[in-house]
């Protein structure tokens, strides 16, 4: 029977690293109930654990872990997208993000890999939290392009449900 991953904070594995070097590998797997192949990892990696214990203690994996972002250029050029159509007070939905992401990722990969980058749902979820961009609901009410606090009342009913990208520092009064 597998038994569940779990996961271990910095001072944990330090403190199994300490109790190593005074007992020995095996002893320290034993006392702490972790697999000696852990002791034996967390001991080649003492200085690395050591440094980042200074910085946070609290975590429990070493940077440059997980899949990396399929293209910076990307990340940036659909994030000055968004941008200036918010400065234009356009909206952004979700369906644009990806189509525009489409776009780019055909410019940045030169012709190359087209059909491995699909724009998904899930990476346009992570893109969001990624850049710190929200998804509300388009309210009956907006405010003019003049930004002077006026409020127009008439928005065509249509596009009441459809969704709006913004910034989460933007302005969080209009919320």
């Amino acid at each position: 029977m597998e038994t569940k991953k779990k996961k271990y904070d910095l001072t944990f594995k330090l403190t199994v690293v300490k109790f190593a070097e005074q007992n020995s590998g095996e002893a320290a797997a034993r006392h702490f109930s972790i697999d000696p192949k852990r002791v034996r990892e967390w001991r080649k990696l003492k200085a690395e654990l050591q440094r980042l214990s200074e910085e946070d203690n609290k975590r429990a994996r070493l940077r440059g872990g997980g899949r990396k972002k399929v293209s910076e250029e990307l990340e940036v050029s659909v994030c000055e997208w968004i941008h200036s159509m918010r400065a234009k007070h356009l909206r952004v939905s979700r369906k644009m993000i990806r189509a525009k992401a489409k776009e780019v990722y055909a410019t940045v990969s030169d012709g190359r890999d087209e059909d491995r980058f699909t724009a998904s749902a899930g990476w346009l979820d992570k893109f969001l939290k990624r850049n710190d961009f929200s998804v509300r609901r388009r309210t009956t009410a907006e405010l003019t392009e003049a930004g002077e606090g006026e409020v127009e009342n008439d928005v065509e009913e249509e596009f009441a449900n459809e969704l709006v990208i913004e910034d989460r520092g933007d302005d969080e009064s209009d919320e």
